[in-house]
């Protein structure tokens, strides 16, 4: 962040470098401003004119010294200085040269020379720390300047006073919730400033309101000390710095007065509590109570200096310097009161703390096996926190500081705890307590922040801070349609050594500068180019991927939180996930450092951090014993046991600033809320974002003027850090280049409309045009501002010229409406009057009549209803009758048409089941038979063999047979003796019988070739096995199918025959009904001929009674119309005086022929429907055929198969049988050479093949000729070995 040496000319980066400026402006003399390593910038005058061939420019700076740069083109010339008269402007976008050594020079003369803090950028208010008692600055005198100016607050001076009028102002005047967001580093004033705008609005909603400075406003301003006490302490940097960050609603009624507050906290630093650096602090509260040991209200707890206690003896002698602790101690307990806390609860909260400090005191020392154990000087003090201050037990306490507990599969175990892990139990156990305390006294301060019911003020009563009556509770609250938040959260830190807590302050300020660029770069940028105005884009820092490195999916926090859920996670297995992420190492925010170390390094938008690992998960947990925390829950101490249930309460809502976790090392934990820290406070993050976007924003930013808190002393090294990090100079540019202010035309027409009466009704129905006339009207210079799209713009400064002037114009026209409007009054009393005469008379005399017509209305209207009320429930009779019926009906209908369902359902089933039965029954019939048809042959073919072995056997065994055996096998052996000896006499026949030796090892090593293909055969037997088993299973599932096949086709034919015996009974039916429909014809025609005659017999009586009518008409004429009427006396009706038995004849014998021509189509379709189911039947049989040839092919194939496996088994029975041979005949030449020929024991060979050829039963003649050819074979080996021997 620190400028780098040198006198060279920034390129780029630096505000106002990309303004360009006429040459004539470098002349002679000419001032500018150069880079300057100790003060950033220097001011300097040319010594020459500057020319476009100039190619170095000589310059005097303003400390004598002469220099030299050289200039490589536009950008590279020096920036000008403003002229002396606008040195000093109160809002940085009024300078006419705005870059950054302008910015930083008006600064710092403001601050150093004018003793000014405040100054402003555009809509953002900077405020200066000047480390002095400045309190003339915001006194009542203060307020009253500022109060109820409105919008013209801009022509005052600078002030967060200002601000919270404008806030205040904008709530009141557009109905939009506001936020005043405080920014900046520690100890730049964040807190200070924050504090002076809730004082401002306490003091407005005071004035609004009818009570006097001592209701609610009174209770929000008390708020301040209690949270300083409790959540701030001394850092390095500042002296005051707050150690949590706090959002602050402050609600107002529909009147503006305030309604209530509330405050939200996020992530305390409890490890403050346990641990100082050096010339650090504890929180203010401790060092407040020691202070003020002898007071009243901690008599009792026997407290010491703090030095005594290593809680607050850690960082150094402890004094702030211009601080009293024991002043400080007594507005904290004044607060208290303010707030509804009594005294009583007041000392609950003081002892709870003194015990926290004398539990920092305990020691530990190391005993055997380096078990720590409490050292015995410390046995005093436990007694005197556990009896005096928390009420537990000591003997408890003294024991799980220094042992835990270990449960594994249901047994428990204690593990005694080394030096430094009792201290880390002991310092967690305080991190708890003094959260506890914290979020009481938090819950505390928002149930007294809420308005209460009207009760005597606090002030009036004279209720003194210490007294013990419990002030009233709050009966009823209300809350304000609009608020003011203001945000009070910790500044960008970054220390030689960062850690867990430093992680999450700097993601929030990462969050709080996001949601600034999108309000005031983001959105300005956007809008012009919306608007379609004149723009030129500026572009600026986006931090978005730094937030999405942690807390996107799988970014810091993620793996933070995955690495803590494991059981045995460390800091350094977080670590190096964090090395070997894949998407870390993509992001170019995330880096490692060069040198292997234990931490990680995040490019923030205001510094690059590097983040040391070690307690990250820890802290992350926040665990702490559950033995220990049961300890102190079994406290006698009733504030003790409250304060816990309210953290726990408190952590489980996800408040952000603590959340505690109970935790045993044993495995599994018992209670442990789902949410780490991490998560909590990113969440509470996300929830602080959508309150701030939901409000219109006021920025404050607080600038740290120099580390050493030196009074209106002005570091511009840390001062240009500040304004580049929070986006002062970004502000700066975009303001004065653009239009801060901004109405839409529909807005701006409704509320200037008085401006330009002119247009009448323009600003409604041509809202841009109606801007345009009314700003050229009031505006002389169009520039300041600017027509768009949707809105109209404007320059600083021209939205309060537009009020005032508004102002002006209402105040003479209401002069003009009240005049007119009063003689309106007085015009309309009078006609108003006049009306109201006539109207009663007419009202008078209408009423007679009324009364009449009144009466007839009312009898015609009995009757109606009489009607309708009969006819309705005529209606209602005649529905309800129908919908018995129909739901009789229904019911009745539905009963039989479940009936036929179910016995359809039934016979369905039956028939089903009948048919598997039968097929069942067939098949395990076939089954059964074929069994024993299979087992008779057997039994069969084994009798048969058996019969033949007996009968080989015996011969066998025949003298003859043996005899002639002998016989054969003496003379061989003679002749191969004889052989024998002439081969030993006649060596010269050597060579020849080594050649057939030759021969023979030839015939062998073709023998062991067939032995092999032997080999090859048998495992085709072997597979040709499993093939015929499979062979055999499908052919038991065809015979299955095929028996199946049968069953069905012997129940087709038998439904054929039924149906053709059907269909015979119905064709002579059929037959029958015919004859019968001809002979009904035949009578018919016989009656239609009687009938004809009967018709010609009716005709010649008609004639002549119509003689007999025409003879008597005269007589009759008086009496025709009697006659014509009455249908008694009518011939109308009689048979005899109609001729439709004519007609009734025709249509009857139309009729029988109708009957007979459809009595012939069913005839025919009959037919038609036993054809097809015929041939269907016929399609059926020749598919049974196809499947019993398939069947019969099968059968064959299996038969061919089994042939073939019965030949494979009778070759290898002779391979068997050849092995065997070989062997004996291998024996033999054993014998003769061992013992000679006469000793061979050829009879056994002889007897063993004989029996082996009974047992072949070989009676094949090829096969027995291929046995003959073995014998000789074999005869010729022995002959070859003997001749050999």
């Amino acid at each position: 962040m620190a400028p780098s040496a040198g006198t060279s000319i920034d390129t780029g980066g630096t505000l106002g470098r990309g303004d360009s400026f006429p040459l004539d402006n470098y002349k002679k003399g000419a001032r500018v401003w150069l880079r300057d390593p100790e003060k950033v910038w220097i001011g300097a005058h040319l010594t020459e004119d500057v020319t476009f061939a100039s190619k170095t420019i000589k310059l005097l700076t303003q400390d004598g010294q002469a220099k030299e740069i050289t200039v490589t083109g536009p950008e590279s010339l020096p920036f000008l200085r403003n002229p002396e008269i606008l040195v000093g402007r109160d809002d940085l976008t009024s300078l006419s040269y705005l870059h950054e050594p302008a910015v930083l020079y008006n600064l710092h003369y403001r601050f150093v020379e004018q003793k000014t803090i405040y100054t402003y950028c555009g809509i953002v208010l900077v405020a200066i720390n000047p480390y002095e008692d400045c309190s003339h600055l915001y006194g009542q005198e203060m307020i009253q300047v500022y109060r109820g100016v409105g919008k013209q607050v801009r022509g005052l001076d600078p002030h967060v006073y200002a601000v919270a009028e404008e806030a205040i102002f904008d709530m009141s005047e557009y109905g939009k919730n506001q936020s005043i967001i405080v920014s900046g580093e520690s100890g730049a004033g964040k807190t200070v400033s924050a504090k002076f705008a809730m004082r401002y609005f306490a003091a407005v909603g005071s004035a609004r309101s009818s009570s006097s400075l001592t209701g609610i406003e009174d209770r929000v301003l008390a708020s301040n000390p209690i949270m300083e006490a409790i959540g701030n302490a001394k850092t390095i940097r500042n002296d005051n710095s707050s150690r949590f960050g706090k959002f602050i609603q402050i609600n107002f009624t529909e009147r503006f007065a305030i309604a209530g507050a509330e405050m939200k906290t996020y992530l305390l630093e409890k490890s403050r509590v346990v641990f100082q650096a050096q010339n650090e602090r504890n929180y203010h509260v401790f060092y407040q109570m020691c202070a003020a040991k002898d007071d009243a209200m901690l008599k009792n707890l026997h407290l010491e200096d703090a030095v005594n206690y290593f809680y607050t003896g850690q960082g150094g002698h402890g004094r702030i310097a211009g601080v009293d602790d024991r002043a400080d101690f007594a507005e904290t307990t004044k607060a208290f009161g303010l707030l509804g806390i009594n005294a009583d609860q007041q000392k609950d909260i003081f002892r709870v703390l003194a015990g926290l400090l004398q539990l920092g005191n305990i020691s530990f020392a190391s005993g055997g096996d380096e078990i720590a154990v409490v050292e015995a000087s410390m046995q005093q003090g436990i007694k005197r926190l556990c009896s005096d201050l928390y009420e537990i037990d000591s003997t408890a306490l003294d024991t799980w500081l220094t042992v835990r507990e270990i449960r594994a599969a249901g047994d428990t175990l204690r593990k005694p705890l080394n030096t430094s892990e009792a201290i880390a139990s002991r310092d967690a156990l305080a991190k708890v307590l003094y959260s506890a305390v914290f979020a009481w006294i938090v819950h505390k301060v928002n149930e007294s922040l809420v308005e209460k019911a009207p009760t005597p003020s606090p002030r009036k009563q004279h209720v003194d801070p210490m007294s013990t009556a419990t002030p009233a509770t709050p009966t009823t609250s209300s809350k304000g349609n609009r608020f003011i938040g203001v945000l009070d959260i910790y500044g960008f830190e970054t220390f030689d050594i960062n850690s867990f807590e430093q992680f999450c302050i700097n993601y929030a300020n990462e969050k709080l500068q996001q949601q600034f660029n999108q309000h005031v770069f983001k959105l300005e940028q956007e809008e012009y180019e919306r608007e379609e105005i004149a723009w030129v884009r500026i572009d600026f820092y986006d931090n978005q991927p730094c937030i999405d490195l942690i807390e996107d999916k799988l970014g810091l926090i993620d793996l933070l939180d995955e690495q803590c859920r494991m059981g045995r996670g460390t800091d350094v297995d977080w670590l190096n996930q964090l090395r070997s992420s894949v998407a870390l190492k993509t992001k170019p925010h995330f880096e490692l450092p060069k040198i292997q170390e234990p931490a990680f390094i995040v490019k923030h938008f205001a510094a690059d951090v590097t983040y040391r690992v070690d307690g990250f998960l820890d802290k992350n947990k926040d665990t702490v014993s559950e033995q220990l925390l049961e300890v102190i829950k079994k406290s006698k101490f009733p504030f003790l046991r409250e304060i816990l249930g309210v953290e726990e309460q408190t952590a489980t809502n996800g408040t952000g600033y603590s959340a505690v976790r109970v935790t045993n090392d044993s495995g599994p934990q018992k209670k442990q809320n789902k949410k780490t820290v991490s998560c909590q406070f990113r969440d509470s993050l996300r929830d602080l974002m959508m309150i701030l976007g939901s409000t219109r924003p006021h920025y404050v930013r607080c600038i740290k003027p120099n580390d050493q808190k030196a009074s209106f002393t002005f570091d511009p090294k840390r001062a240009i850090q500040q304004l580049r990090a929070c986006g002062v100079l970004e502000t700066v540019r975009i303001s004065a280049a653009g239009y801060p202010s901004r109405w839409l035309y529909d807005d701006f027409g409704k509320r200037y409309r008085v401006l330009y009466p002119e247009g009448k009704a323009m600003w409604r129905d041509q809202p841009k045009k109606f801007a345009e006339k009314a700003c050229a009207k009031w505006i002389d210079d169009h520039s300041k501002f600017a027509l768009g799209k949707s809105k109209i713009f404007f320059r600083t400064g021209q939205v309060a010229q537009l009020e005032r002037l508004r102002s002006e114009t209402l105040a003479k026209s209401a002069l003009v409406i009240q005049k007119i409007w009063r003689g309106y009054v007085a015009r309309q009393r009078y006609l108003k009057i006049r009306a109201s005469i006539r109207t009663i008379q007419a009202v008078g005399r209408a009423f007679l009549a009324y009364r009449r017509m009144k009466y007839i209305q009312m009898h015609r209207a009995a009757v109606c209803l009489q009607r309708r009320v009969r006819g309705w429930l005529a209606r209602v009779k005649y529905v309800r009758a129908r919908k018995t019926v129909l739901a009789l009906q229904s019911l009745y209908r539905a009963n039989l048409v479940r009936r036929r369902v179910q016995k359809l359902r039934y016979e369905q089933k039956a028939i089903i089941i009948q048919k598997y039965c039968r097929g069942w029954l067939v098949r395990r019939s076939q089954i059964e038979y074929k069994r024993k048809v299979i087992k008779v042959q057997s039994c069969v073919r084994r009798w048969l063999a058996k019969r033949r072995l007996r009968e080989l056997k015996v011969e066998a065994r025949s003298v003859g047979h043996l005899q002639k055996l002998n016989s054969g096998l003496e003379n061989k052996i003679i002749s191969l003796q004889l052989k024998l000896d002439q081969a030993s006499l006649d060596n010269g026949k050597l060579v020849d019988q080594c050649a057939d030796v030759e021969k023979l090892r030839v015939e062998v090593a073709h023998m062991t070739t067939l032995k092999g293909e032997m080999t090859s055969l048998k495992d085709k037997h072997d597979e040709l096995e499993q093939e015929v088993e499979r062979l055999a299973t499908e052919c038991d599932i065809k015979d299955a199918h095929l028996t199946e096949a049968q069953t069905k086709l012997e129940q087709m034919n038998i439904q054929l025959e039924q149906l053709t015996a059907q269909h015979e009974r119905e064709m002579a039916a059929l037959q029958a009904a015919v004859d019968g429909g001809r002979s009904a014809a035949l009578q018919l025609s016989a009656a239609k001929d009687k009938l004809e005659s009967q018709l010609e017999n009716e005709s010649r009586k008609r004639e002549h009674a119509e003689q007999r009518v025409s003879l008597l008409s005269e007589q009759l004429m008086s009496n025709a119309n009697l006659l014509a009427g009455s249908p008694g006396l009518s011939r109308v009706g009689s048979m005899r005086g109609s001729r439709s038995p004519i007609p009734l004849d025709l249509n009857q014998g139309t009729l029988g022929d109708k009957d007979e021509l459809l009595l012939t189509i069913r005839q025919q379709r009959l037919i038609t429907e036993l054809t097809a189911r015929n041939e269907h039947l016929a399609r059926e049989r020749e598919q049974l055929r196809s499947l019993m040839e398939a069947n019969s092919q099968l059968a064959d194939m299996e038969r061919k198969t089994s042939l073939r496996l019965f030949e494979a088994q009778r070759v290898q029975e002779l391979e068997v049988a050849y092995a065997k041979l070989k062997s004996e005949l291998e024996r033999l030449v054993e014998e003769k050479t061992s013992k000679g020929a006469d000793k061979m024991n050829i009879q056994s060979l002889v007897d063993r093949t004989l029996e082996e050829n009974d047992r072949l039963d070989i009676s094949s003649e090829s096969f027995g000729l291929w046995i003959c050819g073995f014998l000789a074979g074999t005869a010729f080996w022995l002959f070859a070995k003997f001749s050999v021997a």
